[in-house]
């Protein structure tokens, strides 16, 4: 069912300056379906922590949704803290899988109190897994 895996790296929160730069971090994640068929398909997301020092994070269950083909959709950094209940910086990967090919593009976003430092886009690319 699930053929295609997109792993976008999101950094979300304020730091202190002890695991990345002193700041505020944001990640918006956009999921765009390119499908011209009217046929709505299933897709699932999951999150996973990426701790420091070399720990494994666990990853969070699979959340489905739906997105009807020339539709488009965002993960931002309030969507990943809620789902991770996470409170202060978080860093790791929001994981989607889905039966056809996706466009996903990662935006990050840093700020400091005197404004936006960096704004950088990545596309996702895609990894077969069936």
């Amino acid at each position: 069912m699930f053929r295609f895996e997109y792993a976008a790296k999101f950094v979300c929160g304020k730091s202190d300056g002890k695991l990345v730069a002193p700041g505020e971090y944001w990640t918006a994640i956009n999921v765009h379906n390119p499908a011209a068929q009217a046929e709505k398909f299933e897709f699932r997301k999951r999150f996973v922590i990426a701790p420091p020092a070399e720990k494994p994070g666990k990853p969070t269950e699979f959340v489905s949704f739906e997105l009807p083909p020339d539709f488009a959709m965002e993960i931002d950094r309030d969507d990943i803290l809620k789902h991770l209940d996470a409170r202060g910086l978080a860093k790791g990967f929001v994981v989607i899988q889905s039966a056809t090919e996706l466009d996903v593009v990662a935006v990050y976003t840093a700020a400091t109190k005197a404004g936006v430092l960096a704004i950088c886009t990545e596309r996702v690319p895609a990894r077969k897994i069936a």
